[in-house]
Parts: structure tokens; C-alpha cells; sequence
């Protein structure tokens, strides 16, 4: 799973540890426990969330899902919006993990966001629980959580600023251009996570990048580079 960083330890990983114990009885470290709990208390946020609504989804409901009793709960949260906002930390952070990770930053800029909308598509494809909470539920979560969707787009908008260098008017371009577009990308994604439309999402990918790539590097080349996602859809 691409936005969760965690996971589940490895069962196999786990085995090698306890099989290097001295003989006898042994409990599973604490440490072990409890991260293993939070990390299901999170991963039932974003589903709950996702199926539910923020406002709907109760402390209760986030324990019985997770298995954990209430004052597990308790012991990790303070409440269910620092549940909710470490969810939403753990998510980006994970994915930012990814695109660390796969993108090539040696490669022209606009092939590096053609990659980068490709596995930022994908990664909503795989996760849509976690896609949801992060563009659509925070929203409504409170202004923390808004505060921290807001940081979001602002930080991926830092990547499309570089693409100014390309465009002989660039200095001239507005200000707020930048996160204006990682707006509207967000607001498609949005629409069809809303109409349970997830698994047509890589479709939106010419589109996007027309609109992403018009501004730096001009109608034409984006338009090629549009053509040429489409033509790897249905290839």
C-alpha cells in the first residue's frame, strides 16, 4: 500500500526476533504492541471516514474497528481529530516517501510531472480510503485539518513553480497560478472519489496534464504530452 508508510510488520521479520530469544516465555515488546495498535486504529480512521463522513465517525467506532479497547485509544489520541490529523500526517508523508522514491528528478521537468501525476493517480487507484480522507474529508475535519490539506497542495505546488523557468514570461505569471492548479487537479480527483468512480481515475490523465503543463511550456507541447499519456491508456 502506497500511503502507509508503516504497514503491518512482517510476520517473517517478527519470527526471526522472538526465534533469537533465550528459551523460555516471553511476551511481544510493548513497542511492538502499541505501534502495531496505532497503526490499526489509523488505517480504521481512513476507512471509516471514507464510508462514513469525519462528522459520523465516533471514537467507538474507530476502537471496535481496530480491535482496541477504548482506553487503547486514549493511550495514542487525545481525541478522534488528532486520530484523524495523524491519519492524514502519516498518508502524505507516506506518499511523498513514494515520489522520493520513484521519480526521476534527472529528467526533464515536464516528463517529471507526467510521471509524477501517473503515480499520484495510481497511489488514489490504490488507496481511495486514505485518498478520500486526505482531499475530501479534510475539508470538513476542522481548520487544522484544512490547514494541513492547504499545506499540501502548497506543497506540490512548489514542484510546478520550477516549470517558470520554461516559459520566457514566466516572472509574469500570477502568483497563486501554482496552487490554483493543484486546486483544480484536486477538485477532479474529488468528483469522482465523491460518485465511487476510483477505478476510472487513471483516465484523467491527459487531461491533467494539459492543464498543468499549458501555462510553463505552451498549448502545443502540452497537448503532446496530453496525446501521449492518452496513447499509453490504451495501449
Amino acid at each position: 500500500m502506497f500511503w502507509y508508510r508503516g504497514g503491518m510488520t512482517d510476520p517473517r521479520s517478527l519470527s526471526q526476533r522472538l526465534g533469537k530469544m533465550p528459551s523460555g516465555r516471553h511476551l511481544v515488546p510493548s513497542d511492538f504492541v502499541a505501534q502495531n495498535q496505532r497503526e490499526r486504529m489509523l488505517l480504521a480512521t481512513a476507512e471509516l471516514v471514507a464510508e462514513r463522513g469525519y462528522q459520523k465517525t465516533t471514537i467507538e467506532l474507530i476502537a471496535k474497528t481496530a480491535r482496541v479497547a477504548l482506553v487503547t485509544f486514549y493511550e495514542q489520541f487525545d481525541g478522534k481529530e488528532e486520530c484523524f490529523l495523524a491519519a492524514f500526517d502519516e498518508s502524505v508523508s507516506a506518499a511523498v516517501d513514494v515520489f522520493d522514491e520513484l521519480l526521476d528528478r534527472s529528467r526533464p521537468w515536464p516528463d517529471q510531472i507526467a510521471a509524477g501525476l501517473e503515480i499520484f493517480l495510481e497511489m488514489v487507484v490504490s488507496e481511495p480510503a486514505r485518498a478520500r480522507l486526505c482531499l475530501v474529508e479534510s475539508q470538513a475535519a476542522g481548520t487544522q485539518a484544512l490547514a494541513r490539506y492547504q499545506a499540501a497542495l502548497e506543497l506540490v505546488a512548489a514542484k510546478l513553480r520550477e516549470g517558470r523557468a520554461l516559459n520566457p514570461q514566466g516572472t509574469r505569471l500570477p502568483d497563486g497560478l501554482e496552487v490554483a492548479i493543484v486546486g483544480g487537479l484536486a477538485w477532479l480527483v474529488q468528483q469522482r472519489l465523491d460518485a465511487d468512480r476510483s477505478d476510472d481515475l487513471k483516465t484523467l490523465l491527459p487531461e491533467m496534464l494539459q492543464i498543468v503543463l499549458t501555462p510553463f511550456v505552451g498549448e502545443a507541447d502540452a497537448g503532446r504530452a496530453a496525446d501521449a499519456a492518452q496513447a499509453r491508456l490504451v495501449a
